[in-house]
């Protein structure tokens, strides 16, 4: 027995859970031991712990026994251990009770010794290996000591030695995640409670074990409670898990502050489930960039249950391009280029080759397997959907069952797993999938294209394989780039091919290929393989080189050339002839050739063993390359006639100008070479002189991705040489056709003519080289080819020949739409039309709205371009449609923005019910509502303002958020929309617990009217009745702790009227208060709140998701379109949509607009110095979490780093209020709390009161001790106040009991009415400044006769100073959207980090 056995007394006092005293004891026994035992064991731990039977005797070996027979005759007991036929096992629902009975009854380390005791276990015997081989022992011994509260450390080593000779993962199953109890799991440190449930989790999502169910169900539990606590990895496996359940709210909780590859992987994935598959997509790579960044590597990014949606999303998109990128993708999966086409994503790989048309299918890859009890779930979803995906036609064999009827008995084992899991988005999928294969139309919004639409995606297949890039077998698009050297006086030096890859990031670095691999390959496009032509074998060698003469010219008009010195810039090689020019120098005429003919190539008296090699360089010699510009390279070959001429003009040739006949044979000579030539010269020889043509050529060229742009000028006409416009020589003359012509340029209208150009292009960098631009931006590029044509500057746009492009402008004028109901939505569809029978759909229109562009590609070189006024409206459509394959749909709340974008420019065909609505808002715009009569209080008039905003609103069927600066009667303005429309049924107004009892007081004296009462204040029993019957005339308050607790009652009627004051209260709509008050079913929603966005534009959303439930979408759209642009980015355009989406909805008036009466408010700080031991101890805690944020900085999550910053940042604050609430060891008062004293006293001997305002309660308490010792009268109030002394000392405090008023920022920063008061002392300064706005508005509020003097006590040196200059920075963000000014920022990781610095 042990030496301090188990207490009888306590065991005695245990809940027996219907068992008999002596067989609860054996259980107890059996529960310690937790898995399989024997009764002899069983028998021998109750001896060992000196528990006695019932008779008061040690405990017999038939005493055992009888209970075991109990307890098997109850069902209670396993016996399926093959290994052990004696021995048996409590079930789960036994078991874990009674463990948790030990754990609440007995210290852990005894429970532990019993164990070792038992088996003769010694773990301490060595410190190198496991000293047991028993694996109940080991089961035992582990999971005590992990639920007994073991430090993670401890645990770590006990893992690290078990490891070693027994497989752990089985030893956790067994011991800690079978049979699960969250009470006692809650007993787990911390760190290996969050890492164990996040294994589970992590099993769920991966595996669908629904064992580890109630794990899981535990964490989201706790992740709803306490998000803040668990652990990223953890909460980014609940993101995975929640996104697999169709749970959003639960989902933006999970990754709320997560930014890391992982989560942006989990978003991407929901994307996907939510049909958006290009923006799911694009999603995915960037969580991919993200994960590269943070890891490493190419591939393994994400898990295997996230990473699959994004092939899912390319195989819906289903071109050709998009497949080969899954390929790619799965093979990386994969791990080879050629993986096996029978399970995971091998399985992938193949079907995507046989849908292209790479690969014969082998159709017993999309059978099911023979073991699919035992198969990986995942991979038998993926071969069912893949099998949907390729079609009956293509997996099903001759002679074989339906693919439906092989698949029917693994389907309905997933549908099984899956609802265990409440899996409801993989559901769906395999739903579908299982439709389809049974010959069924894939439903709306499935990746899948209906049997209908097979046809579209093959022949897209096959036009792809017209001028398709190569394609490598692992599914790598790639490209030959060719690399041209320039030698001296453009001296062809060398041509050196290059491949170039397109990754996930696009087009990756060029690299060397070798020539023996293009002349090898079969697969290249037709401007390659002419270039292969030029490749010439080694004789003697098994090697290759290039005929540069001949790949020269192969290479004109090819789209992928670059030179060596500029590898990044593709240039545009055309070829020219020699320009033969003219020139008159004195008395004599000269000839010029250029480029001039060389004598030799460079290396011409080389030895070559090659006929072919000596050609070679003859025929370079007659080659030089020309470049005109960044962009442009000529090339001029020398024919022999050319060659002749070059030699003839050579030297001193020249002609006496004056000699007889000269002018005539000059002439003569310049039209017959005109043939070989590019002929210039001076107007003066021309047989005819015409007007000079000023106005501007535009040649375009792709190259590329980019676009090359050059502006010449063609005086002689279109046939005539092209010079820079406004330079160059001003008087010239050119051969065209069998005649001399002549003119004399305007330089100075070619110049303006550029300016014009430049003007209508801004984007055009004038330069050095004013005439010649590459463009490489595509909405710029797009917007060169639709400007340019409109100008009058430009005489014509010019493309290469097979290149052009075309830009055809879209109005609103083009824009045919048709709104009609469906259910809650009204559903949006129609196309523009375009000239030339083009159409573009409404969905396609969106899409390009969304995505800050203008241009849609409409094939064969043709781009719509939206109008700006047509862009702007139809970014102001998809502010509120969820936009389909079918167009869009807007919920019925946003029919007056619907209304407003589309009566005017459109061509709109609407039915009679959106008709109806409409003409409802309009007739409720134009009422003029009167005030109730039984409103016992004069309004001001922008409180009847108020009033009426409201009613109107009511009228319309939607609701508003009345956003008032605090003080300026929001409740009375409430009160009267509320007496207005009681008698047509029951009020409820939702409230902060400390507001409440001013609430009831408010409407007993300004609406005595209103049968009110107070849901808090009634017993149980009432409780029920008063919500179910309350009609006409009744008004029910009741606070949203309450109204959480008895959601179910309050959602289950229809309020006629609800009223969500301090409508903050529901910012996080994830919050379990948030999504009761969503429940509830109300004829008109109004919220009240001074500041209705706190800190991020999320706080708007959940309200208005309150007010009008769909107007700003989903949180995830919501985010998308507003939140992140704005926050983000400052987007201008994003604020100012919102801005005017919410402006109906949204009422907002400040002190300084409406009361000119209202006594003014003074704000000083008053900066506190600390004495140098208190700086001193400051200083020491600043440095010392400096450090421990270095230390963990690159270790830690981004969403952990932040956490921590924030942590140290709370400690350095109250620091800074006083160090004895950090260290309560320093004895000295701080400088703050003297301040503070000194500051009450003066006030008290002036007369004024005060509201003293803290963040922290224990800080309060602090600064009582001074008042307490001066014997100052004062009130006190924090969270722990009851509602009822709330209410009671406020109205004392405002009757005159006490001076001050100690009031903890958060329990009474809002809904109280303080005017008594005319000081306000914040003692601690806040995040956020909305906070202190509120708890300022108690005193400065209607009411308040006199100045207002508020006083912020900030010690110097601390982070307190810094806290007060962000101030202005959080305020800019609501100003932004309800005023007039720019988003501001919140601080980031790097702000708070410099706070701790001290920068």
């Amino acid at each position: 027995m042990l030496k301090n056995p188990l207490h009888a007394t306590a065991i005695d006092h245990l809940d027996k859970l219907g068992l008999s005293p002596d067989t609860h004891k054996v259980a107890l026994a059996s529960a310690l031991l937790w898995t399989f035992r024997s009764s002899t064991e069983i028998h021998r731990l109750l001896g060992l712990s000196g528990l006695h039977s019932s008779a008061g005797k040690a405990f017999a070996f038939p005493d055992v026994k009888q209970a075991v027979q109990e307890l098997r005759d109850r069902q209670l007991l396993l016996h399926d251990n093959p290994a052990r036929p004696a021995a048996f096992q409590l079930l789960d629902a036994l078991r874990a009770p009674l463990y948790r009975q030990l754990l609440e009854t007995f210290p852990g380390s005894k429970l532990i010794q019993l164990i070792c005791e038992l088996d003769h276990f010694n773990p301490a015997r060595s410190a190198y290996y496991w000293s047991t081989g028993s694996l109940p022992t080991t089961i035992a011994y582990v999971r005590a000591k992990y639920y007994s509260g073991a430090p993670s450390e401890e645990l770590w080593s006990i893992r690290n030695l078990v490891a070693r000779s027994i497989a752990w993962d089985s030893i956790v199953t067994s011991a800690l995640l079978s049979g699960f109890d969250g009470p006692s799991f809650e007993r787990i440190d911390a760190t290996e409670r969050w890492r164990l449930a996040y294994q589970a989790t992590a099993s769920v999502c991966l595996h669908w074990v629904k064992e580890y169910l109630p794990i899981a169900d535990w964490a989201l539990t706790q992740l709803a409670q306490h998000p803040d606590q668990l652990s990223v990895d953890l909460r980014l496996a609940l993101g995975d898990l929640t996104m697999q359940r169709a749970d959003p709210g639960l989902l933006q909780t999970a990754l709320s502050g997560v930014d890391n590859g992982l989560a942006s992987g989990v978003r991407a994935a929901q994307r996907v489930l939510d049909g958006q598959w290009a923006s799911g997509q694009a999603a995915f790579e960037a969580a991919f960039g993200q994960r590269r960044k943070e890891i490493g590597g190419s591939k393994r990014f994400l898990p295997d249950s996230v990473a699959w949606f994004y092939p899912l999303a390319l195989l819906a998109q289903s071109t050709p391009a998009h497949l080969q990128l899954a390929r790619k993708f799965c093979a990386a999966e994969a791990g080879r280029r050629e993986p096996s086409p029978y399970s995971g994503w091998g399985r992938w790989v193949h079907a995507i080759d046989v849908r292209l048309g790479k690969a014969p299918i082998i159709r017993q890859a999309f059978q099911p397997p023979s073991d699919r009890l035992q198969h990986p779930p995942l991979d038998s979803l993926w071969a069912i959907l893949l099998a949907a995906w390729l079609g009956n036609e293509l997996i099903a064999e001759h002679g074989a069952p339906h693919p439906a009827r092989q698949w029917h008995e693994t389907i309905l084992v997933l549908r099984r797993k899956l609802l265990a899991c409440q899996m409801t988005s993989l559901l769906r999928l395999l739903d579908g999938a299982a439709g389809v294969l049974d010959g069924g139309d894939p439903p709306h919004g499935f990746f899948i294209a209906g049997a209908g639409e097979h046809w579209r995606e093959i022949l897209t297949t096959l036009q792809s394989l017209g001028g398709a890039p190569t394609v490598d077998g692992d599914g790598e698009t790639s490209r030959l780039l060719w690399e041209i050297e320039l030698g001296k006086q453009g001296f062809l030096a060398g041509i050196k091919p290059l491949e170039q890859k397109r990754t996930q990031r696009g087009w990756g670095r060029p690299r060397t290929i070798t020539l023996a691999r293009i002349a090898g390959s079969e697969r290249l496009p037709a401007w390659d393989s002419k270039v292969a032509r030029a490749i010439r074998p080694q004789p003697g060698y098994s090697r290759h080189r290039l005929d540069r003469a001949s790949a020269i010219v192969a290479l004109l008009g090819h789209p992928c050339i670059v030179l060596a010195n500029a590898p990044e810039q593709f240039v545009d090689l055309t070829e020219t002839a020699p320009e033969l020019e003219l020139i008159r120098q004195g008395d004599h005429f000269v000839m010029r050739i250029e480029p001039p003919l060389r004598s030799s190539a460079p290396f011409d008296n080389a030895y070559y063993a090659d006929a072919d090699e000596r050609r070679e360089v003859a025929a370079l010699r007659l080659i030089t390359l020309v470049q005109d510009g960044p962009q442009r390279l000529r090339l001029v070959r020398f024919s022999a006639e050319q060659q002749q001429a070059a030699h003839l003009v050579a030297g001193r040739f020249a002609i006496p100008a004056n000699a007889p006949g000269a002018q005539e044979e000059v002439e003569k000579t310049l039209r017959a070479l005109a043939a070989r030539f590019q002929v210039r010269a001076d107007s003066a020889q021309a047989a005819r002189q015409v007007v000079s043509d000023s106005p501007l050529r535009a040649e375009l060229s792709p190259l590329g991705e980019q676009l090359a742009l050059r502006l010449v000028v063609t005086p002689l006409g279109a046939d005539g040489p092209r010079m820079p416009p406004g330079s160059g020589r001003a008087r010239l003359m050119a051969v065209l056709g069998s005649e001399t012509i002549g003119t004399e340029r305007d330089l100075r209208a070619e110049r303006q003519h550029l300016d014009a150009v430049l003007d209508a292009l801004p984007f055009l960098d004038p330069g050095d080289d004013g005439s010649e631009w590459l463009v490489d931006d595509p909405e710029q590029a797009l917007g060169v080819v639709e400007k340019l044509p409109t100008l009058p500057a430009i005489a014509a746009v010019e493309w290469p020949k097979g290149k052009s492009v075309r830009v055809i402008s879209v109005d609103t004028r083009q824009l045919g739409l048709r709104v009609s109901r469906e259910r809650d939505w009204f559903r949006l569809s129609g196309q523009a039309d375009l000239d030339e029978g083009l159409v573009l759909p409404l969905e396609t229109l969106l899409a390009t709205a969304r995505d800050k562009t203008r241009f849609v590609p409409m094939g064969n070189g043709i781009y719509a371009a939206l109008t700006r006024a047509l862009k702007q409206k139809l970014c102001d459509l998809a502010a509120v449609l969820e936009i389909d394959k079918q167009g869009g749909k807007a919920p019925t709340i946003a029919a007056a923005w619907l209304d407003e974008v589309l009566v005017e420019g459109t061509g709109l065909t609407a039915t009679a019910d959106f008709r109806k609505v409409i003409d409802r808002l309009r007739n409720a715009q134009s009422i003029e509502p009167k005030l109730p009569k039984l409103l016992q209080a004069q309004l001001r008039p922008y409180q009847e303002d108020g009033y009426q905003w409201a009613i109107r609103l009511a009228t319309a069927g939607m609701g508003g958020c009345l956003a008032d600066d605090m003080g300026l009667g929001k409740t009375l303005q409430a009160l009267g929309v509320l007496l207005e429309r009681a008698a047509g049924g029951a009020g409820l107004v939702i409230a902060p617990t400390s507001v409440c009892g001013n609430w009831l007081a408010e409407t007993r004296r300004f609406a005595p009217a209103l049968n009110v009462r107070m849901y808090g204040e009634s017993s149980d029993g009432e409780r029920d009745e008063l919500v179910s019957q309350a009609g006409p005339q009744d008004l029910l308050i009741v606070s949203y702790t309450l109204l959480q607790l008895a959601q179910e009652r309050f959602a289950g009627r229809t309020w006629h009227t609800v009223i969500a004051d301090e409508a903050q209260a529901i910012k996080n709509a994830a919050a379990k208060r948030s999504q009761a008050v969503f429940e509830l079913a109300a004829d008109f929603r109004l919220a009240l709140t001074g500041t209705p966005v706190e800190n991020r534009l999320a706080d708007l959303w959940s309200i208005m998701r309150f007010a009008n439930p769909g107007l700003l979408g989903t949180i995830n759209r919501f985010s998308e379109r507003f939140a992140g642009p704005i926050e983000r980015n400052r987007d201008r355009e994003a604020q100012h949509v919102l801005k005017r989406l919410i402006g109906p909805f949204v009422l907002r008036r400040t002190k300084s607009e409406v009361l000119q009466e209202l006594p003014a408010r003074t704000e000083l700080i008053l900066a506190v110095a600390p004495e140098a031991a208190e700086a001193a101890h400051y200083e020491a805690l600043r440095r010392q979490a400096a450090r421990e944020i270095d230390a963990t900085l690159d270790s830690a999550p981004e969403a952990q780093a932040h956490f921590n910053i924030l942590a140290q940042l709370t400690r350095l604050r109250r620091a800074a209020c006083d160090p004895r609430l950090c260290s309560p060891e320093f004895g000295i008062a701080g400088a703050k709390v003297q301040a503070f004293a000194e500051l009450a006293a003066e006030l008290i001997a002036n007369g004024h009161k005060a509201l003293v305002f803290s963040q922290f309660v224990d800080f309060l308490q602090v600064l009582r001790a001074p008042l307490d010792e001066a014997g100052f009268s004062y009130q006190y109030l924090d969270g722990a106040t009851p509602a009822s002394e709330r209410s009671r000392r406020v109205a004392a405090f405002q009757a005159g009991a006490g001076d001050l008023f100690l009031i903890s920022l958060k329990a009474g920063g809002f809904g109280l009415n303080l005017t008594a008061a005319d000081y306000v002392v914040i003692t601690d300064p806040w995040w956020n400044p909305a906070a202190e706005d509120q708890a300022m508005g108690r005193a400065h509020r209607i009411g308040q006769l006199r100045p207002v003097t508020v006083y912020r006590l900030v010690t110097k040196g601390t982070v307190e100073e810094r806290i007060v200059e962000l101030h202005q920075e959080k305020r800019a963000l609501a100003e932004g959207i309800l005023a007039d000014g720019e988003a501001g920022a919140l601080p980031s990781t790097e702000d708070l980090l410099a706070l701790i610095r001290g920068k």
